[in-house]
C-alpha cells in the first residue's frame, strides 16, 4: 500500500530569539512526499563567534506570580492623521529646523507629534528623563546587508532621551530632530554589539498584559510602509487594522498605514488620566482627525 505524505522539519535555529540575531547556519526542511524528498535551505546569519544554538535561561521563561497591589489602569484609542494633518506637520518642522540635511519622514514628524503630547500630561517633573524607543529594521542597515531570505524578525529598539523640561520647552522640530539624528547616528557596529551583550547577558522583554507600566517613555513600532490593507484572505478587504493584546503596555504607539493614501493611524495604549487630558489638549486635537 502506497504510504501516505508525511511532512518532516529539521530547524537548526533558535526561532525564538529576539530581533536581530540571525546565522550562518542553514535551516533544512525535509519534506517527504509520496516517498521523495525535498529540500528547502533557509538562510541566515549569526554575529561571527557567536555559539549556536543559543540557549535561553529558565528565569527569563517564567512569568512572575501576579501582584496584590493595584496597578494603573489605562485605556486603547485609535488617532487617525489625514494626509493633510501629516502634510502640516512635516511642514511645521521644516520650518522650525530650518535645515535641508534632514529628510522629514511621516514617520518621525507624527511620533514627534505625539511624544511631546502624550508626555505633556504624564505629571512628570522638569528635570525628569524621557525617551522614545523606534524599532528600526536592521534588514539593510547592516554591513552586508541581509539577505531578503532571512527567516524572522530583524529589529532594533533605538532609542533618543531627554528631559521632560527640553520636550516641552523646545518646538516639534527639535522632538523631531531628537529622533532623527539618533537614527541616523547608528552604525552597523552598534547593532552588532548590542546583539553580542544580549546573548552574553540574555534578557527577554516582557510585554504586553500584566507588564510594568511607565510614565515616562514612548515606544514607537510598525510603519506606515507595512501594506497592511492589501491583503485579502477571503473575506474581503479589510477595512481597519488594529495591535493585538501583545501590545497592552502603556505608552505603546503602534503605527499602521490608514485606509485612504498617505494617512496614518496611530494605535495608543495610555495610562487612563493621560489619555483623558490627551483628548481635551487643543494643541494635539488640531492635528489629529476627528475623533
Amino acid at each position: 500500500m502506497e504510504s501516505s505524505s508525511v511532512l518532516v522539519i529539521t530547524i537548526w535555529s533558535p526561532t525564538v530569539l529576539p530581533s536581530g540575531i540571525s546565522s550562518k547556519l542553514g535551516q533544512i526542511f525535509a519534506l517527504m512526499v509520496n516517498r521523495r524528498i525535498f529540500s528547502l535551505l533557509l538562510k541566515g546569519w549569526f554575529v561571527d563567534g557567536m555559539d549556536f544554538p543559543i540557549h535561553i535561561p529558565v528565569s527569563e521563561t517564567e512569568t512572575p506570580p501576579p501582584s496584590n497591589e493595584l496597578s494603573p489602569t489605562f485605556k486603547e484609542r485609535v488617532f487617525h492623521f489625514t494626509k493633510k494633518n501629516i502634510s502640516y506637520l512635516k511642514a511645521k518642522v521644516n520650518s522650525e529646523i530650518g535645515s535641508s540635511d534632514h529628510k522629514v519622514s511621516s514617520l518621525q514628524a507624527v511620533s514627534a507629534h505625539m511624544w511631546r503630547s502624550i508626555i505633556r500630561h504624564n505629571g512628570l517633573n522638569q528635570e525628569e528623563k524621557t525617551r522614545c524607543f523606534v524599532a528600526v529594521d536592521l534588514r539593510q542597515r547592516l554591513n552586508p546587508p541581509l539577505e531578503k531570505e532571512c527567516f524572522g524578525h530583524v529589529i532594533y529598539n533605538a532609542i533618543a532621551t531627554t528631559t521632560v523640561g527640553e520636550l516641552q520647552d523646545q518646538s516639534l522640530g527639535w522632538a523631531f530632530l531628537q529622533i532623527n539624528n539618533m537614527l541616523r547616528s547608528l552604525t552597523n557596529e552598534d547593532y552588532r554589539i548590542w546583539a553580542e551583550n544580549w546573548v552574553r547577558n540574555m534578557k527577554i522583554q516582557k510585554s504586553g498584559l500584566g507588564s510594568k507600566m511607565t510614565r515616562d517613555s514612548v515606544i514607537v513600532s510598525s510603519s506606515p510602509w507595512f501594506e497592511v490593507y492589501d491583503n485579502d484572505f477571503g473575506w474581503g478587504k479589510p477595512i481597519a487594522v488594529r495591535a493585538g493584546p501583545s501590545n497592552s503596555i502603556s505608552g505603546k504607539l503602534v503605527l499602521f498605514r490608514g485606509i485612504e493614501e498617505g494617512c496614518i493611524d496611530v494605535h495608543a495604549f495610555l495610562l487612563s488620566d493621560v489619555l483623558v487630558k490627551l483628548l481635551a489638549d487643543v494643541e494635539f486635537l488640531e492635528n489629529v482627525a476627528n475623533l
